[in-house]
């Protein structure tokens, strides 16, 4: 089975310090719209985040901070899900992570990161669009749990830093419109809610 770790574990220094999450385009929050797009591809949801988990009181979503203090970046995020996992189902072999400001993504993502990582052997699959590695939307192997550790005590905050070791492999989504499409800023915001008005979803 797999499990998906919504990050949200961020400082959102480039939106003020807002939290993303709540967020909306449209009427929809990036929350809600994340969660929308998981759900179909796997039922074993959480939500990495660092804010007082009663603002998520209306979403039926599992609440994690990070493991780590201080808020050392994605990959403490990442940890952070596959312990969970790993102490509260047992099922889970796989975890995927899935940033919340990036809504676009594809609606296949945990299938074709599954099937890629199963027939390359590999223990890390990362997914790319448009010539670009895009790490935050991975698929994580459970047994990296304690190598993440390591790493993460030795001051590794980068994911492509861990990864480059696994020679992780790399699942292409390219398309004309980035599905990977990041919102970090106000203005990223717009364009986010253009491209859902002409139909990206």
């Amino acid at each position: 089975m797999i499990g998906c770790v919504i990050m949200a574990g961020g400082k959102s220094s480039r939106m003020n310090c807002i939290d993303k999450t709540l967020m909306k385009i449209k009427e929809h929050t990036l929350l809600s719209l994340t969660i929308n797009k998981i759900t179909p591809q796997t039922n074993n949801i959480i939500l990495n985040s660092n804010h007082d988990p009663s603002i998520f009181k209306n979403y039926n979503i599992k609440v994690i901070k990070d493991i780590i203090s201080n808020q050392p970046g994605p990959l403490a995020g990442i940890l952070t899900g596959i312990e969970w996992f790993y102490k509260n189902n047992t099922n889970i072999k796989w975890v995927v992570s899935v940033p919340v400001d990036s809504p676009f993504f594809p609606n296949n993502l945990i299938n074709k990161l599954f099937e890629a990582v199963i027939k390359s052997k590999k223990l890390i699959g990362v997914s790319s669009s448009n010539g670009r590695n895009h790490p935050v939307f991975s698929i994580w192997h459970i047994s990296l749990m304690q190598p993440l550790q390591e790493a993460l005590n030795n001051n590794i905050r980068k994911i492509d830093l861990f990864t480059k070791s696994y020679n992780p492999t790399v699942v292409d989504f390219s398309s004309s419109v980035d599905p990977f499409f990041n919102i970090n800023t106000p203005e990223d915001l717009k364009i986010a809610n253009n491209l859902f008005a002409k139909g990206s979803k």
